[in-house]
Order: C-alpha cells, then structure tokens, then sequence
C-alpha cells in the first residue's frame, strides 16, 4: 500500500502532526509499536503548560513555546479538553537569588512571555501564605492540562480526516526508492509489512535518534545521538493538598540540566514533587520510582515550603527524556529538520523534543506541514 505520509510514532508530537497534516493530505499513515497513544515521555510528565521564561532567544524551544502556549488553551476551550489555568510562583528563597530572578524575567520578557514579571511580597504571602521567599516571580499563564484528553482530540481529529493507524508495528528498516521511501514494520506476530511513502516524519520519541539512524544518518557527525534522563515523581498525601494553590518553582542551580525538584498540581488539587534529574548509563526503559528518594524530593522542597513532615511524601512514577545534551553539557535545542541536505528528501526528523514538547506540540505540528510544503 502507497501513502504520502508516514508519521513513526504515537506520542503527543506525532499525534498532533497527525491531526494538523490530515487537513491537507488524506493519505497519512501513522505507526506506533505500543498498543495505543502517548504510552512512553507524553503520558510521563508534569503535564505543565509552560508560558516560555527559560529557553534561549531564538532558540526553537522559545519560539515553538509562545505559540503552543496559547495554542494549547485555545484548543482546549475548542474540545472541552480539562485544563486549569493555575499560574505559577518562581521563588528566590534568599537574597542571592534575587538576581537570579532578574535574569530569568529579562529572558522570559525577551522571549514572548511579556506577563512574567515580579511579585510583591504581600501578593505571594496572601496567594501562597507556607512558601519561603525572599521575593517571587509570577507567571500567569502557566497551566496544567489533562495530556491523555489532549492527545485523545488529536487522535480523534486525525482519524475523521482519513488518517489510517497501526498499533503494535515495530519501526525495522528503509530503504529510498523512486519518488519517495520504502518502509518495513514488524507486528507482535513477528510478520512484516512493508509501505511506500512519499515523506516520513520520525517521531519515534526516545528511539528517534535510532529511526533516523536507519536511514542512513551518522548519528555523531549529525549529533543526533540521545541520552535517557530519568525523572522522578513523588507526590505529597492528600491532607496536605492545601499547602499549595499554584506551581512553584525554586531558582534553577547554575549549570543545573533541570528546573529543580519544584511543586506541581494535577487537575483535582494533588500536589506533586518533581522531576529530578538522573542521567541513565544505559538506553533502558525502568519506569520503578526509589524510595529511598523521598528524603532528597522533601528536603528540595522544605528549602522553600512550609509544613511538610518526611512521612508526607512518597513515591508517584516517573518519566524518560530524550536529551541531545550529555550530562554536563550545555542544553540543546530541538531538532526538528527537513533532511534533504542529507540526501533525504521528504524526511523530517524530530529528535530531543523533551520539555516543553508538549506546550509546543501544535506549533511543532505546524512547523513540520510547513517543511513537508503541505
């Protein structure tokens, strides 16, 4: 069978270029080796809707971020999809930091996000009366979304336009044919199939550095190559769920690969804790969350919240990113190309697209149907 597109990969990213290519193509395969959507990083995360304050100017991630931020409340005033517009508090717990938080609201400024700006004292005590701070940042338009509905109204929109899926097919190889690329799939019968496809788009997520490997790409000379970071989740017992009323997030450490272990909110009040940062030695998908952990994720947290006891907090789950960067090294920016500079035309490939993919996941989408000239 013959399409003009196949998306690799079922996460938020490629679901919602799914849905954005089938309103210009009905011919549009997408191919994800787990037995449903989102099963890996997307379904994995605080499911924050970031407003855009760290990344660096014209970088994509500070680009795509203002966009998909206000694209992604508009979608789910669209699609009744649960969100809540929460907002959140960056907290310097002592004068040092001050600084620090004006670096952060020049960039986040400079970068789109023109509302960030400082808060009173008063305002942060009134709001947020068992947070320690020397003084605040507040962000208004930091949200939390319900990922699984969200990704839920990609599917849907993309399967009313015609888009064909394939669950449970394994990514195996490819080779270039005329016009276009031929691609060979694995089932969980160990059968093969394989389809011709005028474009591909690898959003294979964590294995996306290897897809792109497959065809043909030195994953080092392109510095392409993933590194899995492990974040954690522990999650504060429901009797204290009224310690908080918004997100804070302390000042990131210099040099840090992380925001810092900060305090998030799911859509029903519960508080969360995280993530933290762990470089993996290997390529493994360990999803067990160490309890011993705990004692790190409360102490993290006592430096700027008041009223947590150790016995509070236990383990939640925990996420798998996909980092261009190796441990020490400065962060990177996506990779989102259109390979025919490779020889590879028609090939888009997504790779490191780890916070905040999922704010910019519609803007993502329309950026790849621009490269694809759709």
């Amino acid at each position: 069978m013959d399409y003009e597109i196949v998306i690799i990969g079922g996460g938020v990213i490629g679901l919602a270029i799914a849905a954005e290519l089938s309103r210009f193509s009905k011919s549009i395969l997408l191919v994800e080796r787990h037995s449903s959507f989102g099963n890996e990083t997307s379904s994995r995360n605080s499911e924050v809707i970031h407003a855009g304050i760290y990344y660096p100017p014209n970088s994509l991630k500070a680009e795509l971020c203002a966009i998909g931020n206000k694209a992604i409340y508009d979608r789910c005033n669209k699609f009744n999809i649960p969100f809540r517009q929460v907002g959140k508090y960056i907290v310097a717990v002592n004068e040092n930091e001050i600084d620090e938080l004006e670096k952060i609201k020049s960039n986040a400024n400079e970068i789109g996000a023109k509302e960030v700006d400082f808060a009173t004292l008063a305002q942060l005590h009134k709001d947020e009366p068992n947070v320690i701070a020397k003084g605040a940042l507040w962000s208004p338009m930091t949200g939390i979304v319900d990922s699984h509905k969200l990704m839920e109204s990609f599917l849907a929109e993309a399967k009313d336009n015609g888009t064909d899926f394939a669950w449970r097919h394994n990514f195996e190889r490819v080779c270039k044919i005329s016009g276009g690329y031929q691609v060979t799939f694995s089932s969980d019968d160990g059968g093969e199939f394989s389809i011709n496809a005028e474009k591909i788009v690898n959003t294979a997520g964590l294995h996306s550095d290897l897809v792109a490997q497959e065809f043909g790409i030195d994953l080092d000379v392109a510095n392409y190559r993933l590194n899995f970071v492990k974040g954690n989740y522990f999650r504060i017992k429901s009797s204290k769920k009224n310690l908080v009323n918004h997100l804070i997030y302390p000042v990131p450490a210099k040099n840090m690969p992380g925001l810092g272990i900060h305090v998030t909110l799911d859509l029903n009040g519960e508080i969360r804790l995280g993530p933290d940062v762990e470089y993996l030695d290997f390529k493994e998908q360990d999803y067990s969350v160490d309890e011993t952990l705990s004692t790190k994720f409360y102490q993290a947290a006592s430096g700027y919240l008041i009223g947590l006891e150790p016995d509070d907090v236990y383990p939640d789950y925990c996420g798998i990113r996909p980092k261009l960067q190796k441990k020490g090294e400065a962060v990177r920016d996506f990779v989102i190309a259109e390979e025919s500079e490779k020889g590879l035309p028609g090939l888009v490939n997504l790779i490191g697209i780890e916070s905040p993919g999922l704010t910019c996941s519609i803007a993502i989408a329309e950026k790849v149907r621009v490269m694809l000239e759709l």
